[in-house]
């Protein structure tokens, strides 16, 4: 009877204990979704889902958006239907968390064109490269108003270590208008594996920040290299050659006519 009454004891003490860690795990995705997301990208990053399996450590981000930089007319550069999330539990209140499993699945990437020499593929990059280039400074999130103490907080010292990460089913489409003429286009990205992201400089993991800027810096550069190496790119010199076309027409008289679109 003794032992039974210290097994319903230990039993008790799990179960707190899993009560207790799945709202914090839930809050480290949050906020490393959100706010760690939009510092690192420059843009704003939200979910509009989250479920969690509480004895088996996973977690289900659903829609999943990362808005375009400023003055691109598509809403968001890539969006996520569905992001599967797995966490060794043990881990979520120490000052590493290991983060089993990542399986990013169909990400919708759009490619840009705002001129010539502008897309929002590169600009993102640049900001990504930007905001992580201080390294630790990147791991301090600003001070956010006395109204938001209470959000959750992932702290400066927190480590991040993720085993394995996959992306795949992706695709990558063109919005471009250039000159008054628009082109479109969509090839598919290629699966992306990536495995013990964070333990590449220190075996104890890597910051919040730098961690996820390894993994966007990853598939926004793969994205960018496909575009470069496939069909978009050609209707990118599609789209230069006809901006072409009209400028050499504004030197001719009838060129008044084919910038405005009317007949010989």
């Amino acid at each position: 009877m003794k032992k039974f009454g210290i097994f319903l004891i230990v039993l008790a003490a799990i179960g707190a204990g899993v009560y207790f860690t799945a709202p914090s795990l839930e809050s480290i995705v949050q906020t490393v979704v959100h706010k760690y997301g939009s510092q690192v990208t420059g843009t704003e990053v939200n979910l509009g889902g989250f479920k969690l399996s509480l004895l088996k450590g996973e977690v289900e981000i659903n829609n999943l958006t990362v808005a375009n930089p400023k003055n691109y007319t598509q809403p968001n550069i890539m969006s996520v239907g569905r992001v599967a999330v797995k966490v060794n539990l043990k881990s979520v209140l120490s000052d590493t968390i290991v983060v089993e499993n990542v399986e990013i699945e169909k990400p919708e990437i759009t490619y840009e064109l705002l001129s010539l020499t502008q897309n929002n593929l590169s600009q993102l990059l640049d900001n990504i490269k930007k905001n992580t280039a201080s390294g630790s400074k990147a791991e301090e999130p600003a001070a956010e108003p006395a109204e938001n103490t209470a959000e959750p907080e992932v702290k400066d010292g927190k480590k991040v270590v993720i085993d394995h990460l996959l992306v795949s089913g992706g695709n990558i489409n063109l919005a471009a208008s250039i000159a008054g003429h628009s082109a479109s286009a969509s090839v598919p990205l290629p699966t992306i594996e990536m495995k013990d992201i964070g333990r590449e400089k220190n075996k104890n993991g890597a910051g919040v920040a730098e961690t996820l800027s390894a993994i966007l810096q990853k598939i926004f550069s793969t994205a960018y290299e496909t575009v470069v190496n496939s069909k978009l790119a050609d209707m990118k010199n599609a789209a230069e050659e006809s901006l072409n076309n009209v400028v050499e027409g504004i030197k001719e008289k009838s060129g008044l006519k084919k910038l405005f679109g009317f007949g010989e």
